[in-house]
């Protein structure tokens, strides 16, 4: 094999790895998308679930607070 040969050889292999790194490049590339898409809908369900949790919180304390005005009434349970 003449070096004319050998370097078409290796310019061709160098071609095919470049192929194939771009490729992949691409691939991850879109991947990237999707998980970066991912963790906008969890963050968005994050918080959807912490203004739920905190309207809960808001529910109970204000039926504990109505519960102790019942019993700390005059005419509360367990007076009398």
């Amino acid at each position: 094999m003449d070096q004319f040969d050998l370097l078409e050889e290796k310019i061709n292999q160098l071609v095919d790895a470049y192929s194939a790194l771009r490729r992949e490049k691409d691939s991850l590339g879109d991947r990237l998308a999707e998980k970066e898409s991912e963790i906008d809908k969890l963050k968005e369900k994050i918080g959807q679930f912490s203004r739920e949790r905190d309207m809960a919180r808001e529910k109970v304390e204000g039926l504990l607070n109505r519960v102790e005005r019942l019993i700390a009434s005059p005419a509360g349970i367990g007076k009398g």
